[in-house]
């Protein structure tokens, strides 16, 4: 080749050429500017079954769909220069700017009133290969790290018809581009874009189609020789159908063209389907949905014309949790058999029979109850006559309500059988069992008071006098006017030592159990405490099951609350567990915030909140309403209340 003289030629910026710019012969300056939104592919909404073209989904057949596009583009923006020659000849200099873009797209859309559709998408810019454009020919050039490009929003409306159920359905729709990509790394235009679009869609036997234009409204950017800016879309896509609906595979196609002016120096009038400033792809794609839940697709094309941004290649991969719904359509059915369709007949799980109704078509001539009365005549339809008909009401059985063999006009407990045990002054009555401690009330010396743990040998169905209610009788309470604890040293027994009280239906501890702060750890302080509470526990082999409960304030998270409390409270069973106490009597559940006995709004208030309690289930009590002790709170965080205050974490 001949060596250019400089005092004639000098080397001409040409065009993004290729997948991307137009080749542009002779010499300009080229003002220094960076990228835009390089990645020309737009995933459609997460759960369509297309890539480029959208086939509109509704809640009918999905509600919701989360996902991610995998995308690859192979040299989406390469610059082409031509120097020409004294002699007329030109050498072309080719530079791969961006030689591959690997993009994935998080998506997410739901719909409701099976008419409208939201949806979203973010992609985030993983890899970028290439060379930065030479000297003199602006800022381009790939980027490295992960970027965010522009978050799209969008919405759809369906004016008519299904796209997946009727030959063709119409839909309008409107994507709009939050700016938070960077031209700096070609994730986005620093501008907000705003597309209005239409789409036809349909389904016809194994065929589903789809068409759509759009208008997109961008702010204008001049890149090298490009005059990037509004843009008229157009995609179309035909997928064929197979395996039970699940697979569509098949062809897509978009275009697109710029419809801005160019500008001064450039060219003249609009440039629209100008070289370099229109272009698109062609691909074959190919989605199925894995068990009605799982979408997963794959496709790949090629680049047409020289449109910027447009690759060589492209390859989508895709993943989505889009479950759906099926509509079956079912054949008309005749449940019954009896040779009326069910839409016409009025008894679809009854065959009419050889004795049809003549009034109810489908049905037969009813004996519900089989007592040889049909039901037009029968006052009791559903109950036989039996062997004691009732003469004044035809088709009735002399009533026994309870089943007892006592006739309703003479049993004095209509609706409750006599049982084993009759009541010998109330006909048809059984015995009662008031205090329900399983001796009869005719037989119960105390029929108001249950017997208890300690029956009185000299009375049936007493307990044994426990004045102070504390499950010790006071023959051996050492204290019988003050409530205590059983225990198994005699002058002890019944008496409030140690801090371990017994009222109906509770274990009361007078000193707290101490965690260290916000965990399950029991502080060493507390041992004593619970080594009573084990002792009560082993001196009362009669209470067979207690629940160990966990409480706390309101301060913090109040998941994170409850889960402290309830390991708070096996942290206790465990110990109790370790010093002799069979794990079979015990279980433990936490309540967090939600059983609060004081104000959280001053710190004595909480400090009572927080707090663990026993609760005897077994044997349940027959007095029930015990005040609840405050006993138990935390007064390591009461201690810390003045430094934590603000702190969010649980107590």
């Amino acid at each position: 080749m001949k060596t250019l003289k400089p005092r004639r030629y000098f080397a001409a910026l040409a065009a993004l050429l290729g997948s991307v710019l137009p080749a542009v012969a002779g010499a300009q300056t080229v003002p220094a500017v960076s990228g835009w939104a390089l990645d020309r592919y737009e995933p459609t909404t997460t759960g369509d079954v297309f890539f480029m073209s959208e086939h509109p989904w509704y809640s009918s057949t999905r509600v919701f769909s989360v996902g991610i596009v995998a995308d690859y583009a192979a040299n989406p923006l390469v610059l082409r220069q031509e120097f020409a020659a004294a002699d007329g000849s030109t050498t072309t200099t080719t530079t791969n700017i961006v030689s591959g873009q690997f993009v994935g797209h998080l998506g997410a859309a739901v719909s409701f009133l099976d008419r409208v559709g939201l949806n979203v998408s973010l992609p985030l810019s993983f890899y970028q290969g290439g060379t930065a454009s030479p000297a003199g020919t602006g800022t381009l050039g790939p980027a490295s790290g992960v970027g965010v490009g522009d978050l799209r929003f969008g919405a759809r409306l369906r004016i008519a018809g299904q796209s997946d159920r009727d030959p063709i359905s119409l839909h309008l729709g409107v994507n709009l581009w939050a700016p938070i990509g960077s031209r700096s790394s070609n994730t986005g235009d620093e501008n907000v874009r705003f597309e209005p679009r239409l789409t036809l869609a349909g389904r016809a036997s194994i065929i589903r189609w789809s068409a759509g234009a759009a208008f997109q409204l961008r702010g204008s950017l001049d890149a090298v020789n490009l005059a990037i800016g509004n843009e008229l879309r157009f995609n179309a896509a035909l997928g064929f159908v197979a395996l039970d609906d699940n697979l569509t595979i098949g062809p897509e196609a978009y275009v697109f063209s710029a419809v801005r002016d160019l500008p001064a120096g450039r060219g003249q009038g609009s440039a629209a389907f100008q070289t370099g400033q229109w272009g698109g792809e062609l691909m074959l794609g190919a989605h199925y949905l894995a068990g009605d839940t799982i979408l997963i697709g794959l496709g790949g094309g090629v680049g047409l014309e020289r449109g910027y941004g447009v690759p060589a290649g492209r390859g989508l991969f895709t993943l989505a949790y889009a479950p759906v719904t099926r509509v079956v359509e079912q054949p008309p059915s005749d449940r019954d058999g009896d040779g009326v369709l069910d839409v016409d007949d009025l008894c679809p799980d009854t065959p009419q029979g050889p004795h049809p109704d003549p009034a109810r078509r489908g049905c037969p001539l009813l004996d519900t109850d089989g007592d040889g009365v049909f039901d037009p005549d029968d006052i009791c339809v559903t109950v036989p006559q039996g062997e004691h008909p009732d003469p004044t009401r035809r088709g009735c059985p002399l009533p026994d309500s309870d089943g007892d063999g006592v006739f309703d006009p003479q049993d004095q407990c209509v609706t409750t059988p006599m049982g084993e045990h009759p009541d010998p002054d109330r006909l048809g009555c059984p015995d009662g069992d008031r205090d329900h401690d399983s001796i009869l009330d005719h037989a119960d010396v105390c029929p108001d008071v249950h017997r208890g743990p300690f029956p009185d040998p000299a009375r049936i169905g007493c307990p044994l006098a426990d004045r102070d209610h504390d499950t010790v009788p006071d023959a051996t309470d050492a204290c019988p006017d003050v409530p205590g604890a059983p225990s198994e040293i005699p002058a002890r027994n019944g008496c409030p030592i140690g801090g371990v009280t017994i009222t109906p239906g509770r274990i009361n501890i007078l000193t707290p159990v101490f965690f260290d702060t916000d965990r399950d750890t029991i502080k060493p302080q507390s041992f004593p405490i619970l080594s009573r509470v084990a002792d009560v526990l082993r001196a009362s082999p009669f209470i067979r099951r207690i629940r160990i409960e966990g409480h706390t304030d309101d301060r913090g998270n109040h998941d994170h609350n409850v889960d402290l409390s309830n390991r708070r409270a096996i942290s206790v069973m465990r110990w109790l567990t370790e010093h002799s106490v069979d794990s079979t009597r015990m279980e433990a559940q936490g309540f967090g915030p939600d059983r609060a006995i004081a104000s959280n709004q001053t710190v004595v208030g909480r400090a009572r909140n927080r707090r663990v309690e026993f609760v005897i289930l077994d044997p349940a009590q027959s007095e029930n309403t015990v005040t609840q002790s405050a006993a138990t709170a935390d007064p390591g965080d009461i201690r810390d209340s003045g430094t934590r205050r603000n702190r969010p974490a649980p107590r």
